[in-house]
């Protein structure tokens, strides 16, 4: 049972009886929906002895299914709900060298004096923080493989990283599928049969489940996990999947974290780094270089904009996907996630804990208020002593798992131990002359308590500077890298207008044309001069590639790569001149020199390749 948890048997009357209403106002709340917003359908007017005589029609299987995914992508995940229903996932890989591995991250927004937001920094101002998923492709049951593999980017042969994977749901949690999920916790508490499944006669059910509690959230996570591994566990990932699947962790459905919410309605790893920083996801359209308007990806009060129509909650799907493929992470239902609030201070979390947080804003936000990285706090309880519920704030769910099972246990303690060693700094130290193993056999053969301990705070936080140092290390090889594409671009830029110029200068001198000749011979001197100039900043950069471990090297390489791939037009060039210049530095890491005419031949060979 969770901390702060209910029993199942104390609370399923009052859920039950909650989820009934809540389907209700559903209900009512659905019949004020426009058109254009996808409601249900109105029903043709009957005659009092036509309403006696005739059962309102069920739902076909194809109207059921768009009650839980209204709008099918490439890449769709579900697990089962109780009577038939469904809840869609959409998976958030991060690239690492593994379990204890993380990416390092930016939440809330820069705001600048003045802009909208800036006297509330302390809320939702920027910070760092860290995120990795919980599960490998390997660790997925073996549709949920072949469904996401097709999508994770393709690793290069011998390169230490891998996508490690976390699961959020696709669309917020809705009235029905709440009502559906603890139906089934009196059966599950008492071991009673399950209730039967009422049959489905609209779409009322739709509507984000809202004007509930964080506690109630919670408790429909724990309900619905009971039932996932009562009824369909084969179907769940399990961190650390090997031969024996008992040492693995079993996932269970919990609140996102922020972190993972967030990032995840920041885009992901579908988007570049300056768009994942950016105060909205981009919101492409078709023959334009401009963001499309919020409106098309957003439910809010759009009333001060002259629009005439009373804010309210939507169903989902109704607007476009974030590019994760997510649906409302910007207003309509605002959502709660997993942790208890905290302040922001100097650019981090503040070590205080508050009330629960609250993403995303909601219906009756105005659009100058949104933003990706949002965030409100609300207590616990209200004054009267009740537990808090706001008629705007719902929640969608994400899928946990152990981060440390035992079947990864040997893999954890394999990466711990080569965290804050200075030979990963460099090639120039091998393990057995790092000063830090050094030091820890110092430390294990100490024979004064004391000493050791001094000596053990003293180790814990060299490591820790030289993670730190790692970190910056890894940072500045990505940039290297990244320049030393550009800079072969801009060689190979050279030389065309090098190209044409001798062209120029050869019609002039055929024309006689001499003092445009010689004006053109100028423009070849200058050129030349900085071709070469350009050619010696390369050689240089792959000089200090090799300051870098290669592993250091592989592992930026493949992140830029994943990132440049990304870039219109000039990505795919990009991509392959940062292929060449990894090469490079292997060789002078072997060689300790370069020749430039060699190199500059190898650079103008270098042309882009369709990527597949």
């Amino acid at each position: 049972m969770w901390p702060g948890s209910t029993p199942l048997k104390e609370f399923v009357m009052s859920d039950s009886r909650f989820a009934a209403c809540a389907l209700i106002l559903a209900t009512l709340a659905l019949t004020a929906c426009s058109p254009g917003d996808e409601p249900p359908a109105a029903s043709t007017p009957t005659t009092p002895a036509q309403s006696k005589a005739e059962a309102p029609r069920e739902l076909d299987a194809e109207q059921l299914a768009k009650l839980d995914n209204p709008k099918p992508l490439p890449g769709d995940v579900s697990l089962p709900l109780p009577c038939g229903g469904e809840m869609l996932f959409r998976h958030v890989y991060i690239l690492t060298q593994g379990s204890l591995d993380d990416r390092e991250v930016s939440l809330g927004y820069p705001f600048s004096e003045g802009e909208a937001g800036y006297k509330q920094s302390f809320i939702s101002g920027y910070r760092r923080d860290f995120i990795n998923g919980q599960f490998s492709l390997q660790d997925l049951a073996p549709q949920w493989q072949k469904q996401i593999a097709e999508h994770l980017p393709r690793i290069d042969a011998g390169s230490p990283l891998k996508p490690m994977m976390y699961f959020i749901g696709k669309y917020e949690v809705t009235a029905r599928q709440y009502a559906q999920v603890m139906a089934q916790a009196q059966a599950l508490a008492s071991g009673e049969p399950a209730p039967a499944c009422a049959p489905v006669t609209d779409m009322s059910g739709r509507l984000p489940q809202v004007k509930l509690s964080r506690f109630e959230a919670e408790r429909f996570a724990a309900v619905y996990s009971a039932w996932l591994l009562a009824n369909h566990r084969d179907l769940l990932p399990v961190s650390g999947k090997g031969s024996k699947a008992e040492e693995g962790g079993a996932a269970f459905v919990r609140l996102p974290t922020e972190v993972e919410w967030e990032f995840a309605a920041r885009g992901g790893s579908q988007v570049s780094r300056q768009e994942l920083e950016s105060r909205l996801f981009p919101r492409p359209v078709e023959g334009s270089d401009d963001d499309g308007p919020l409106a098309n990806w957003a439910v809010f009060n759009q009333v001060a904009g002259g629009t005439g129509q009373a804010p309210r909650l939507m169903p989902i799907g109704t607007k476009q996907a974030n590019p994760l493929g997510l649906f409302d992470v910007i207003g309509n239902a605002a959502e709660m996630v997993q942790e208890s609030f905290q302040l922001v201070s100097a650019g981090r979390r503040q070590g205080t804990y508050g009330g629960f947080v609250v993403k995303g804003g909601n219906y009756l936000e105005g659009e100058g208020t949104l933003f990706t990285g949002m965030r409100r706090e609300y207590p616990l309880f209200g004054a009267d002593g009740s537990e808090q519920r706001n008629e705007t704030t719902g929640f969608r769910v994400a899928i946990g798992a152990l981060s440390a099972p035992r079947s990864r246990y040997d893999e954890l303690f394999a990466q711990w131990q080569k965290q804050g060693r200075l030979a990963g700094l460099t090639d120039d130290i091998g393990d057995a002359e790092d000063p830090t193993q050094r030091l820890d056999s110092i430390i294990a053969s100490a024979t004064d308590p004391r000493l050791q301990a001094e000596l053990g705070l003293v180790n814990e936080e060299l490591k820790r500077n030289v993670s730190l140092i790692a970190r910056q290390r890894e940072e500045a090889a990505g940039n290297l890298i990244q320049s030393a594409a550009l800079v072969a671009e801009t060689i190979n830029n050279y030389n065309i207008r090098l190209t044409n110029l001798r062209k120029s200068q050869r019609q002039a001198q055929q024309n006689n044309d001499a003092a445009s000749a010689q004006i053109f011979a100028g423009a070849i001197e200058n050129g030349t001069k900085a071709l070469n100039g350009a050619v010696a900043i390369y050689i240089d950069n792959m000089a200090s590639g090799t300051r870098y471990t290669n592993t250091v090297i592989q592992v930026q390489f493949q992140r830029i790569k994943e990132e440049l791939a990304r870039k219109p037009v000039i990505g795919n060039s990009l991509v392959n001149r940062a292929t060449l210049f990894v090469d490079h530095v292997a060789l002078y890491r072997t060689q300790q020199r370069a020749n430039p005419a060699e190199i500059l031949k190898q650079l103008l060979e270098t042309q882009a390749v369709p990527q597949p």
